[in-house]
């Protein structure tokens, strides 16, 4: 599975939202939608995830890039925070 793909759903799997930067705007906001959440993301080259928990906090952001990539290296870059390096790990169990 793509890493970009499993960021949300592990996201969305534990409760909190998800934003989505397009590089020009926030094309989806706070969204618990995995199907527009994916196909904002695949709009564009490149994007910016906000993952924000139920009380609204910031807990994590990525760079995603969505295609020519390997599917392990589609989240470019993200905050090493807790909360990100639990999705790390279960992404990491994953490709085992």
């Amino acid at each position: 599975m793509k890493a970009y793909k499993h960021l949300v759903k592990f996201a969305l799997k534990h409760g909190h939202t998800v934003s989505v930067y397009d590089g020009e705007s926030w094309d989806v906001r706070r969204s618990t939608a995995y199907k527009a959440i994916i196909a904002s993301i695949e709009s564009v080259e490149i994007a910016s995830l906000r993952i924000r928990n139920a009380a609204g906090d910031v807990i994590g952001w990525a760079s995603v890039m969505p295609f020519g990539l390997d599917d392990d290296e589609t989240v470019v870059d993200h905050t090493m925070n807790p909360f990100m390096d639990s999705w790390s790990e279960s992404y990491d169990l994953t490709q085992v």
